[in-house]
Formats: structure tokens, sequence, C-alpha cells
């Protein structure tokens, strides 16, 4: 049925860290907690549906520094988000699946929200060993486009020439994954912890679910 699958990274196929924990890892400053904070607050804001561009993360980390009257530094910026990555966790189905969908010759995309340096993130998911699976990997942070926005979307069927009507997204938010998906034709799948839940996705499934529908789904 589906020939192409667009993952979606954090708290899809890994359970991220906390960016304020470890911002008080790595932060000497008795602020630390409280710029965290408006860090992470700053990102949350992000997740709206008319969101298009991708901000610059030193910009944002900047800004919460400043609030506390503190210099930030890319250095300190750079800890912050290695430490971050180096604190999630892979879900168990999350390299199975992404194999077993590879043997079958599923084309695979990594289309990530990411606030930060990509090549953070791209050291975490090479180091986690899922590098290898996908035939493309597209972070916000590179193209300057965000979910739910059309062209990160677009961006993420041209770079394997994939059609909308024989792709699926397959991800955590109702707002990043699912509404943007939808707004250029594709099918959708959300990850829910809750067993009840009210989504416009074409698929609704808990994580055991995962692996057994997304190959049911793709097997063609």
């Amino acid at each position: 049925m589906y020939k192409t699958v667009i993952f979606d990274y954090g708290n899809t196929l890994c359970e991220m860290g906390c960016l304020i924990n470890s911002l008080m890892a790595v932060l000497d400053s008795q602020y630390a907690e409280q710029v965290g904070k408006q860090i992470e607050k700053q990102i949350h804001e992000l997740y709206i549906p008319d969101q298009v561009e991708q901000p610059e993360w030193i910009e944002i980390w900047d800004k919460a520094f400043k609030e506390y009257d503190l210099v930030f530094d890319k250095s300190v910026g750079l800890r912050h988000l290695n430490h971050f990555v180096d604190s999630g966790r892979l879900y168990k189905y999350s390299i199975p699946l992404l194999e077993a969908l590879s043997n079958q010759g599923t084309k695979l995309t990594l289309l990530s929200n990411v606030t930060g340096s990509s090549e953070v993130f791209q050291r975490d998911i090479t180091a986690r060993g899922l590098s290898k699976y996908f035939d493309s990997i597209i972070w916000s942070s590179e193209i300057g486009f965000r979910k739910p926005s059309r062209q990160a979307f677009e961006v993420a069927l041209n770079s394997t020439d994939s059609s909308a009507l024989t792709s699926i997204m397959v991800g955590d938010s109702e707002v990043a994954d699912i509404y943007g998906a939808k707004s250029v034709g594709l099918s959708t799948m959300l990850i829910s912890e809750r067993n009840s839940i009210k989504s416009e996705a074409t698929f609704v499934v808990n994580r055991n679910e995962v692996q057994e529908r997304l190959i049911r789904l793709t097997n063609i």
C-alpha cells in the first residue's frame, strides 16, 4: 500500500531527554534550571499550525541566557545539545522496524524538527546505528523549514522522488506530523501513549503496535 515511510525522530524513534536537566548538568550557574525552562518554552511555542520557518537555535539560547544576565557562548550550547541527545534512548522497536522496512525495499526518510546544530543530531543517529537505514535525512535546521509547513514535507517527498499518494508520515505530534502531512496529501500514523485520543491521523497506534501495523501497510 505504501512505498515510502517518513519518520519523525524525537519521541517517535527515540525517547528524548530533558533540555532543562541537560543544561543543569553542563552549566555552572544558579540560574541553569530557569534558563533551561526558557529554552524549552521557546521551542514549545514553535509547535503551532502556522509555523513555517525554523529559527536559529543560537538566537533562542542567547535570548534565554540574557533573561538572567548571563553571557551565552556557543560552546556551552553545543555541550548542552550533546548532553541532551546522549540522554535519550531508542525505543525497542526502532531498529527492528527500520531493518524490516529497509529489507523489503520500502523507501525511508527521516524528517525531524530540531532547534539546534544538525551535526549534533546527525552524530546521534549515526552513533545509535539508525542513519544507515534512511534513504534521506532531513533536519529542519538545515532546510530552514519546520513541520507542519508544506515546504518541509515537500522537501521530504522530493528527496526520494516519492508520491504523497504512496507515502505515510509516522510521528507523535498531532500538530507537526499529522496536521502538516495532511496538508500535502500524505497518509498519517500517530503514535500515542494514550488508549483513546482524538486525532485526524489515518491510523492511531500505540508503541506495541507500530512495527506490526507498518509492516502490514508497506508489504506490497
